[in-house]
């Protein structure tokens, strides 16, 4: 009697073989699909809250919006300048500003277009004949956030922030009301 496997055990062997290892594929799969959208949520999620904690914020220590700043939301704006409110000393003003898919912080100044050594200025000052209100940056624009699709401010005592983030197909849509305690 001869010992050995018949070509129906082998293929019956081979089939159940191939059955447990698509099984285990396709679980193996879908768990990392089940982890990248995890990932990328929870990147957008974080990405939304620093994006708004960090405005909050500044602008609730913020001395004053500067600007024609829109009142209503029809009239929403991707922008927003505000003097510092931690700078007591000097006129530092910071813009928060959209660009293609990130948010952006920025410092500026404003001085006198005939002043050489540049001093510092509020924004609503009114220059010397002849002269003007000239804008410098204090510290270059830095990204705060990415994957950014809206960003609108509006209001007048109290700021409302829009904010709608996409990476994928994940979508988050972030809106808060910001009460100043200087304005």
């Amino acid at each position: 009697m001869k010992k050995g496997f018949t070509s129906t055990e082998l293929l019956i062997a081979i089939t159940i073989f191939v059955i447990v290892m698509g099984a285990v594929y396709l679980a193996f799969n879908l768990s990392q699909k089940a982890y990248r959208e995890g990932q990328n949520s929870a990147e957008i999620t974080q990405n939304g809250r620093v994006i708004i904690e960090r405005i909050s914020r500044e602008i609730r220590q913020a001395k004053e919006v500067i600007g024609d700043f829109p009142s209503a939301e029809e009239d929403a704006t991707s922008s927003i300048t505000f003097e510092d409110g931690h700078i007591s000393d000097s006129y530092h003003y910071i813009h928060y500003f959209k660009t293609d898919s990130e948010v952006k912080r920025e410092v500026l100044g404003f001085y006198f277009s005939g002043d050489p050594t540049q001093t510092l200025q509020p924004w609503e000052a009114i220059p010397p004949v002849g002269q003007t209100l000239a804008t410098t940056t204090l510290q270059e624009a830095v990204v705060i956030g990415e994957w950014v699709e809206k960003l609108d401010f509006w209001g007048s005592n109290v700021i409302n922030i829009v904010l709608t983030l996409a990476k994928k197909d994940k979508t988050l849509n972030l809106e808060t009301k910001i009460f100043s305690r200087n304005f």
